[in-house]
């Protein structure tokens, strides 16, 4: 690597190629949304950073202990996991208040006592910037990973995607907020798909929550189970609030649908569509090949992911 600046993805394939598995207990490593072990018990480490992953210009204390520890469950809702436990730590600035942190764990016992999750220890360092890291544990007797996509499966998600975006955006520009409720509800008081995850697991063969951005996601899928992943344009479900912030800020509302991320949605491939209720929508298909293609009024071309990415600042 040597003094070459380097992104996200290519640092996580560079210390996966560092440390390959060696462990027999551990089923799944790096790779998915969570590490497996043998045991059934899923594990995932999440951080939150003052001025990357949120500003409080616009968030509460209480608004992010709930958006930080709903994130975080939702890794394991990627594995198709029931919620154990959590384990909390703080980066906390000079100066902090008692009120401040009191509202925090407030935010994340609102959500966690949802998924009956209990905060069972964590740590506390002082810091020049307010930061949270989560470690979430939870069991599955079948975990779903990211590579077991088939050709002839088809592309499923939950919901809409760009809500949290919308969310955001109207946040930052405070004079529309009010016309954007369920979008700056998603980006405050996401809900993980715990339920969701369960009810498809027995029809699910890969899947991911959408964090970073369909075309990323959709990317990390293809990659991990070596397909190739079509997105049908015309199918992706796009809600009342983002098609009136893309058409606000003049943007294609399918290349907004494609780089929006923090949805906490399930993306899933599967044989057939299973039965849940909540919006599902079969948005593309599993194809022998490799990479993921758009295909829009009939013509295919290959997409290269647009969603967030850490060290490169693309977003």
């Amino acid at each position: 690597m040597h003094n070459k600046k380097i992104g996200e993805l290519e640092l996580i394939r560079y210390i996966r190629k560092m440390f390959p598995k060696r462990r027999r207990e551990i089923l799944a490593g790096i790779g998915d949304d969570a590490m497996v072990l043998g045991n059934g018990m899923v594990v995932s480490t999440d951080s939150f950073v003052e001025g990357v992953h949120f500003d409080f210009k616009y968030f509460k204390f209480y608004q992010l202990g709930f958006r930080c520890m709903a994130g975080s469950i939702s890794d394991l809702a990627a594995m198709a996991a029931e919620p154990v436990c959590a384990l909390v730590s703080l980066y906390l600035p000079d100066k902090v208040r008692k009120w401040d942190v009191t509202e925090l764990y407030r935010g994340f016992r609102a959500i966690g006592d949802r998924f009956k999750i209990d905060i069972a220890g964590g740590d506390i360092i002082g810091s020049p910037f307010w930061g949270v890291t989560l470690t979430v544990i939870g069991m599955t007797r079948k975990p779903l990973l990211r590579s077991g996509a088939r050709p002839g499966d088809g592309l499923y998600v939950t919901g809409y995607l760009g809500l949290s975006e919308t969310g955001r955006l109207a946040l930052k520009k405070k004079r529309t907020a009010r016309h954007f409720p369920a979008s700056i509800r998603r980006h405050r008081f996401p809900i993980p798909r715990v339920a969701e995850a369960l009810k498809i697991r027995p029809n699910a063969t890969a899947g991911i929550d959408t964090s970073d951005g369909l075309s990323t996601d959709a990317r990390h899928l293809a990659e991990e189970s070596g397909v190739k992943i079509v997105i049908d344009a015309d199918r992706l479900p796009i809600h009342p609030e983002v098609l009136q912030m893309t058409r606000r800020i003049k943007t294609d509302p399918i290349r907004f649908i494609l780089s929006a991320g923090e949805d906490f949605e399930l993306l899933f491939t599967a044989r057939r569509p299973p039965s849940i209720a909540l919006p599902l929508t079969r948005i593309g298909e599993v194809k022998k090949g490799r990479g993921v293609w758009l295909t829009c009024g009939g013509r295919s071309r290959p997409l290269e992911p647009s969603g967030y990415e850490h060290l490169s600042g693309r977003k």
